[in-house]
């Protein structure tokens, strides 16, 4: 589905980042959640970010890979804990897929 129009101005405030996994477990009592445990560089740090990726995706197939992360948005607490920033995937109709990243990039490298 088509979503609406947004201005330069909007766009400018997504801060996407190279973030690299260097951690990831199933969280408990939940079907899909992964915690991962994400390197977005210098600016913002190492950061917990919960994703329903599972089954899809499994920790093992996480851990030492770079993604796209939207790096700047707002906590959402799940599951019990804060999920800050979102992992983008191509959200295919029949599967969603991540988008690895050129291993060689730097952490916090900004995506525009």
């Amino acid at each position: 589905m088509k979503k609406p129009t947004i201005s330069f101005l909007d766009f400018g405030k997504l801060d996407l980042r190279v973030g690299e996994v260097k951690e990831a477990s199933l969280v408990e009592n939940s079907n899909h959640l992964i915690k991962l445990v994400v390197d977005l560089g210098e600016d913002y740090g190492v950061v917990e970010i919960l994703s329903g990726l599972y089954p899809s995706y499994s920790p093992d197939d996480l851990r030492g890979n770079k993604y796209i992360v939207l790096a700047n948005l707002e906590p959402k607490k799940m599951a019990g804990s804060f999920s800050n920033g979102m992992i983008l995937v191509a959200d295919d109709p029949e599967k969603f897929q991540l988008l690895p990243l050129d291993k060689n990039l730097k952490n916090g490298t900004v995506i525009r």
